[in-house]
């Protein structure tokens, strides 16, 4: 009886389960093993369906959660390119913060890549492709948690080091060097800052204190880029007789431009690579699912 009931329970997975039952039923067999298997089938079945809706969940969540770590590492190479920017503009000494930036930069474009990739083959039900993308991730994640430890964060060295690279770009901008002026003039109409310390760094020594300091067009609230020398010129006059020139200095503001830009890479690093954790979870569950299902 348990052998028939094997051979039985076979062909019911074969979805003949109904033509079978009337089968059996007609010659003889017992009504109450005929019941078991056939809620058995009910049982598979319905099991079968929960697991196809946890699989269709966890594909939802991996399209929505790879749509926002693109967001994030777009954030991220946007963030890390400004910064590697400023960074060598004013602090030539930091070349390896610099290539820490870029190495960033470029390990969250192969992040969208990796994600694009997992996507696509969720979307074509392949679970290797998705197993691989789920891996590439996970080393993506380890380089980028490395980098933004060591590297991001700014110490008091950097602080110092910056400091110095400072005061030396202003040296060079005060000595006409053209791309320090450049520097200077974008720095101090864009913070509302004069100088290093104050409007003071610009004073001629041999000039009596109560004539005003030779500030630039860039420290005064009138200044345009777009407009003629000539005009510059004698708004800058007008600035320095009225004292209307940025009495703040710029060391501090761009001590502060400095430690927020690392902040900002920082954190949506941090952000990026619990999003890759989260899409290395939900890829290897695919997989799992996925492959059994096609085992099956």
């Amino acid at each position: 009886m348990s052998l028939a009931y094997a051979y039985f329970k076979y062909l019911i997975d074969r979805e003949n389960y109904q033509c079978l039952i009337h089968y059996f039923s007609e010659a003889g067999f017992r009504n109450d093993i005929v019941v078991e298997a056939h809620s058995d089938v009910k049982t598979d079945k319905e099991e079968h369906n929960n697991k196809d809706k946890c699989l269709k969940c966890a594909k939802a969540f991996f399209v929505i959660l790879g749509m926002l770590a693109v967001i994030a590492a777009v954030a991220l190479i946007i963030v890390s390119v400004i910064s590697s920017i400023a960074t060598k503009a004013y602090d030539s000494d930091q070349s390896s913060r610099m290539v820490s930036m870029v190495l960033l930069a470029v390990s969250a474009a192969v992040t969208i890549c990796a994600i694009i990739y997992g996507e696509v083959s969720v979307f074509r039900n392949r679970p290797r492709p998705i197993l691989v993308a789920a891996v590439v991730l996970l080393l993506l994640a380890i380089v980028q948690a490395l980098i933004a430890g060591i590297s991001v964060t700014v110490e008091p060295s950097d602080e110092a080091k910056l400091m110095r690279s400072l005061t030396e770009s202003f040296r060079q901008a005060k000595e006409d060097n053209m791309r320090h002026a450049k520097i200077w003039a974008m720095t101090q109409s864009d913070l509302n800052c004069c100088g290093v310390y104050g409007p003071e760094d610009y004073r001629v020594s041999t000039l009596p204190y109560y004539f005003p300091p030779n500030v630039p067009i860039s420290c005064c609230t009138s200044y345009d880029s777009s407009r003629s020398d000539l005009v510059q010129e004698r708004d800058r006059e007008l600035c320095k007789v009225k004292k209307t020139y940025f009495m703040t200095g710029c060391k501090e503001l761009v001590l502060t431009v400095f430690k927020e830009t690392s902040s900002m890479v920082f954190s949506m690093a941090v952000i990026l690579i619990v999003l890759e954790a989260l899409l290395l979870i939900l890829g290897a569950v695919i997989y799992q699912k996925q492959s059994t299902k096609s085992f099956k």
